[in-house]
């Protein structure tokens, strides 16, 4: 990009996209742009050089701001759809990372997917080996990786195994 008075608001000099997967986490975005961008670099340099590079202006118009994340954003509100929240918890990965409270726990959600099933919103609706099933305000989530406080990620069938009754259906988020 042109330097120009404004934030980010030159010519693109080079501009190169890649799909964002269902299965991606912001952790395997960051590491995919990563190695486009340094490979972009290299490219934009040599045309600069070679004197084949001409500025696109950017429309103003699509600009946005992205603020600096905070974990606050990462609390999970269980009366959000399931989709939204399975997007969340990817987003967040590996920062700030995804959490809720369980009896007065924090806990951390590293990895989840949709379900179906109703409840009331952040409800255990069930659990086994394949992890553990909330309620959303539309739709469930099912939590595959948590961290419990003090503790390292965990696949939910280990966590289970050791403490079925901490994760009892009935018992609800907050």
């Amino acid at each position: 990009m042109q330097m120009e008075a404004g934030l980010d608001t030159g010519p693109m000099l080079l501009k190169v996209s890649t799909p964002i997967d269902a299965e991606d986490t912001g952790g395997s975005l960051h590491d995919r742009l990563a190695a486009l961008g340094s490979d972009a670099v290299v490219t934009a340099v040599a045309a600069l050089e070679a004197g084949t590079l001409s500025g696109e202006v950017q429309d103003d118009s699509l600009a946005t701001y992205a603020h600096k994340l905070n974990k606050d954003e990462a609390r999970i509100d269980w009366s959000r759809p399931a989709a939204e929240l399975e997007r969340l918890v990817r987003a967040f990965h590996p920062w700030p990372i995804c959490h809720s409270r369980l009896d007065e726990a924090a806990v951390k959600i590293h990895a989840a997917r949709l379900e179906t099933g109703q409840g009331a919103p952040g409800q255990i609706i069930g659990a086994s080996k394949d992890g553990l099933q909330v309620a959303c305000g539309e739709g469930s989530l099912l939590l595959t990786r948590l961290q419990l406080p003090n503790g390292k990620p965990l696949n939910f069938s280990d966590l289970y195994n050791s403490r079925r009754e901490q994760f009892m259906p009935g018992k609800v988020f907050e």
